[in-house]
C-alpha cells in the first residue's frame, strides 16, 4: 500500500530554493534541507533524490517561476523601456529574498564542474536573451531606443549587464548603486 504524503511536494521545493540560493550549493548540507523543507530525509529522498537531483529540481522551479514573472511583465502592456527598466530591477534587494540570483550562483559554482548544470543555465541564459531581443527590436521599432545597432548584439550586451548587476546584488551592494547601473545599462540603448 503506498504511503500517502505528509508535506507539498511544491511548497517543500519552494523552500529548497530559497536554501540553496542563500547558502550555495555546496555548503547547503541535506540536514539544512531536511530542517528547511520541514520533510523527513526519506521522504525527501523517496521524492526528490539526492542532493543533486533536488538542486536540479530546486533550479527547474526557480527558472520556471522567473520565466512566469517575465512572461507577466512582458504582458503588462508597457513600453519596452519599462518593460525592460522593470526586468533589471529585478536584481534589486526584497526583503525576505536572498540576494543575487540562484541561477547565476549556479551558473559560477555549480556549472563549471557539472554539465547538467551548465545546459540548464545555458538554456535559461539563451531564452532570456531571445526575450531582451525582441524587446530591443520593438523598442527600436516604437523609437524608444535610439540605438541602431543589431538587436541580437544590443540583447547580448544588456544580458551581460544584467548577468554583473545580479553578481553586484549577491555582492552586498545596495539599491542606489544598483539604479545607477540600471540607467547605465539603459543608456547602452540610446
Amino acid at each position: 500500500m503506498a504511503r500517502h504524503k505528509e508535506f507539498e511536494p511544491e511548497e517543500a521545493l519552494a523552500k529548497a530554493v530559497m536554501v540553496f540560493w542563500e547558502q550555495g550549493y555546496e555548503k547547503t548540507s541535506m540536514q539544512d534541507l531536511v530542517a528547511r523543507m520541514g520533510v523527513h530525509k526519506r521522504s525527501m529522498y523517496d521524492t526528490f533524490g539526492d542532493k543533486h537531483a533536488l538542486f536540479m529540481a530546486a533550479l527547474d522551479h526557480y527558472t520556471g517561476s522567473m520565466a512566469a514573472w517575465q512572461r507577466d511583465v512582458l504582458a503588462a502592456g508597457a513600453g519596452p523601456r519599462d518593460t525592460l527598466r522593470t526586468l533589471l530591477e529585478l536584481v534589486l534587494p526584497v526583503e525576505g529574498r536572498p540576494r543575487g540570483c540562484l541561477l547565476v550562483n549556479c551558473a559560477t559554482e555549480v556549472a563549471p564542474y557539472d554539465p547538467e548544470a551548465a545546459r540548464r543555465v545555458r538554456r535559461t541564459f539563451d531564452a532570456t536573451v531571445r526575450i531582451l531581443e525582441d524587446l530591443v527590436r520593438r523598442g527600436q521599432q516604437a523609437g524608444e531606443f535610439a540605438s541602431r545597432a543589431d538587436p541580437a548584439e544590443l540583447a547580448h550586451r544588456v544580458h551581460n549587464a544584467w548577468l554583473g548587476l545580479r553578481v553586484q546584488a549577491r555582492a552586498g551592494v545596495e539599491a542606489a548603486p544598483l539604479r545607477r547601473l540600471i540607467a547605465s545599462t539603459l543608456a547602452l540603448l540610446d
